[in-house]
């Protein structure tokens, strides 16, 4: 059995490919060259920042369960802000195709969430192990 960071990198390699192949080829149709290339940096973008927060979990989960939604919160947050000054700083320039990346990035991004989602809630993936039920003493007469 694999641990959760690995399984989500996995996730995220496979999903990546999945919403590249579109992003790309509709981004190529509609915006040339220049919209291809963006398409395939903004989910490469999304993917790596995936990826990492994986790593993230799995190095809050080694310290303390309580960190671990702090590092999914985080990283969340992180990632929002990185991708929300990225589109602003990028789309005025020449650099990419602006409404590609503007639609690329969320979709991607919402696509990784949904799955980062479903890898969380694998009966293996276990934050707190319960302790095991004790009976009270008032309970046995």
């Amino acid at each position: 059995m694999t641990d959760t960071a690995t399984q989500m990198v996995r996730a995220a390699l496979v999903v990546g490919v999945a919403v590249a192949v579109p992003a790309v080829a509709v981004a190529f149709l509609l915006a040339g060259t220049r919209g291809a290339w963006t398409a395939l940096g903004s989910v490469l973008l999304v993917v790596g920042g995936f990826a990492l927060s994986g790593l993230a979990l799995r190095w809050a989960a080694q310290r303390s369960p309580a960190m671990v939604q702090a590092a999914m919160m985080g990283g969340l947050l992180a990632r929002l802000v990185l991708y929300g000054l990225l589109i602003v700083t990028l789309s005025p320039t020449d650099l990419v195709d602006a409404p590609t990346l503007a639609v690329v990035v969320p979709l991607a991004t919402f696509v990784l969430l949904a799955v980062e989602v479903r890898v969380a809630q694998r009966p293996e993936f276990r934050m707190i192990d319960p302790a095991p039920m004790v009976p009270d003493a008032k309970d046995n007469p």
